[in-house]
């Protein structure tokens, strides 16, 4: 049998305030099948931001995401909450670790900051595929966006990501296949 385990993709956006990230949008992907998204309600008044970091939002906002600072409608207060139950789940009683994948250094830091679980592997798909490409260039096919935003939609992306894994995977089983067929 050539089953696998499917690992979980996870895609964060979100803002840099005061050098910390705040997460504004998370997809999560598990199983393959099992789909979470959230927009956040932002993490503290747009008053209360210095005007630097206003300008990052601004810019980060117009350049890469589109999503604005006042957008969301999920309290920030549950990221921690929703966000662990997302990945980790309530009906996970498995004894074997889970891989979970993101793309980008800051994105797994975050993610396994705010986790903080033993029964989890955060690994980024550019440490275990060099041949990954930007998320930007990947295939849109089979994918969608949240309606929120229209460029680097964190749910557009596990889609994305899903997808070059899910690739990567035939021609590997296939490739294997044909190796073990010559073999015989």
């Amino acid at each position: 049998s050539f089953a696998m385990t499917v690992p979980m993709f996870v895609d964060l956006q979100g803002f840099i305030v005061g050098n910390k990230f705040i997460v504004k949008e998370v997809a999560v992907l598990r199983k393959g099948a099992i789909l979470s998204h959230y927009i956040f309600t932002c993490s503290m008044s747009w008053s209360f931001l210095t005007k630097s970091e206003k300008y990052c939002v601004s810019w980060l906002s117009a350049y890469h995401h589109g999503l604005q600072w006042e957008d969301g409608t999920i309290p920030y207060s549950m990221v921690k909450r929703l966000i662990t139950m997302a990945v980790i789940g309530v009906e996970e009683c498995d004894d074997n670790k889970a891989l979970v994948y993101v793309k980008g250094r800051e994105k797994r830091e975050w993610l396994a900051d705010i986790l903080d679980s033993d029964n989890l592997i955060i690994e980024t798909l550019d440490a275990d595929y060099k041949d990954i490409d930007s998320l930007h260039n990947l295939d849109v096919t089979n994918t969608m966006r949240c309606g929120k935003h229209i460029k680097n939609c964190a749910l557009q992306n596990v889609f994305k990501i899903h997808n070059w894994w899910s690739q990567g995977q035939k021609k590997n089983v296939s490739s294997l296949k044909n190796k073990i067929c010559d073999f015989y």
